[in-house]
């Protein structure tokens, strides 16, 4: 981060000082207590767990500048020369601050946004960006109010570009987003049925999606996908510049040949330029066709990007592949929609296995009142596919075993279970020799604890 002085701070934020007396220079933000470097402001967040306005001494004692608070009762004697800035609402001074960095920052920023893929595709996105200059990107899946900030902190004068991840469960948060971070590139990579809880339907999900366009710099450019026709209705509407990505013969950058090689692709772009992707998962061509795009939206030769992705590597639990015992298994459990599941039963389907293929899905989570019917045609598709065994995890994930069985599957290739703790070792024991396993379910069913249970069995086998 760039240094930024008290008073400065101060106003960026709406806020009002509480002791310390000189105007401080500030050399990093930080979150956390533990992490603190010398020069750190501090922001205490209230989380549901954690109130960081319990752990302003501990920041102050390792080294932090001064601190951002917004409960004046919590600040006592002990902080009567540690600067305080004392605000309304801490998530909100530490987005607004974000705010105010990013207009001192030269790097041009990428918004990337979309209901899948957003990970991935700003790994690939930083990738081939580091073929022109210095980039900065998210880390992890950091695409919230607190995640986005502290990534633009991350970037200094010194960097061409910065990466943004930009999520949502609600109306508005994308639009706060991309208020925070002016994105010069905006992204949106495709529009399906997520987070309905919270946006209702599809076309509230266009909605949300497209607020990342509210805050797109004047000069600024659209990055979207010819695809997906929820895309194309925002870019009809879009007066900017537009650049298109897909399969689409309107898409300026288009995928006019793919075919399956070795564990990834072989791709043509635009008729000419051919790239291997060495990556699973045949949705993954549009996400490396939307980093394309983005370079090209930069001004950038995109022809020079023929090898840039001989090093590349899917981000953790995304179709990351790995072999415990004589098994195959596929780990796809970061997330789960219906889309993305139907991505992950088409790349299970086409794999080369030598054994069977087993399918094991938990619930997917925040779909509102369709919740049911989405999983019930994920459980009829399954039954019209070569799967061999499918197990579901979780409450939802009963009706795709359900509808699976009413569509002809056999019952004796159907197990359902409540939670993961309910697959009893017994059933862990049914796997044979060369079996691919693919996991696939939302964040918050933690379907990565069976890959854990699996490998505690065969060890113990």
């Amino acid at each position: 981060m760039e240094d930024l002085y008290f008073n400065e701070i101060i106003e960026a934020v709406d806020g009002w000082r509480i002791g310390g007396g000189k105007d401080v220079r500030v050399k990093g933000v930080s979150i956390d207590s533990r992490t603190i470097q010398n020069g750190d402001l501090f922001f205490a967040l209230k989380g549901e767990r954690v109130d960081g306005h319990h752990y302003i001494l501990p920041a102050m004692k390792s080294g932090a500048a001064g601190a951002v608070v917004s409960c004046v009762e919590n600040i006592d004697e002990a902080y009567e020369h540690f600067p305080v800035i004392c605000v309304k609402d801490t998530v909100t001074a530490l987005g607004d601050l974000a705010r105010y960095y990013r207009r001192k920052l030269p790097a041009k920023i990428i918004g990337i946004t979309g209901s899948n893929g957003k990970t991935t595709t700003k790994e690939m996105t930083y990738h081939v960006l580091s073929q022109f200059g210095s980039v900065v990107r998210s880390q992890k899946s950091f695409n919230n109010y607190i995640g986005v900030p502290l990534t633009l902190f991350a970037i200094e004068n010194k960097h061409h570009y910065g990466v943004l991840e930009m999520g949502t469960n609600a109306p508005g948060e994308i639009l706060r987003l991309s208020e925070i971070g002016a994105p010069d590139v905006a992204v949106i990579l495709n529009v399906s049925q997520t987070h309905l809880e919270g946006l209702g339907d599809t076309e509230g999900v266009a909605s949300a999606k497209g607020e990342i366009l509210e805050n797109l710099s004047t000069e600024g450019v659209f990055v979207y996908n010819a695809d997906n026709l929820w895309c194309v209705r925002i870019a009809d509407r879009f007066p900017g510049k537009k650049i298109s990505f897909g399969f689409s013969p309107h898409a300026q950058i288009r995928c006019t040949n793919a075919k399956k090689e070795g564990e990834g692709y072989r791709l043509v772009v635009n008729g000419c330029l051919e790239i291997d992707l060495p990556v699973p998962g045949y949705h993954n061509i549009s996400n490396c066709l939307a980093s394309f795009a983005v370079c090209h939206a930069l001004g950038h030769n995109i022809y020079r990007l023929k090898e840039v992705f001989s090093s590349f590597h899917l981000p953790h639990m995304r179709m990351e592949r790995q072999r415990i015992g004589n098994i195959t298994l596929i780990n796809d459990a970061y997330n789960a929609n219906p889309e993305s599941v139907r991505a992950a039963l088409a790349y299970l389907q086409e794999m080369n296995a030598k054994g069977r293929r087993v399918f094991i899905c938990g619930d997917m989570l925040e779909l509102g009142s369709d919740t049911v019917r989405f999983h019930r045609e994920i459980g009829e598709r399954v039954a019209q596919t070569s799967i061999d065994l499918l197990w579901t995890v979780g409450e939802h994930a009963a009706e795709i075993a359900k509808a699976a069985k009413l569509s002809g599957m056999s019952e004796r290739r159907i197990a359902s279970f409540k939670e993961t703790t309910d697959i009893p070792d017994s059933e862990m024991g049914e796997f044979r020799e060369n079996d691919t396993v693919l996991i696939k379910g939302s964040r918050g069913m933690h379907m990565e604890n069976i890959i854990e249970k699996l490998r505690k069995c065969l060890q113990n086998a």
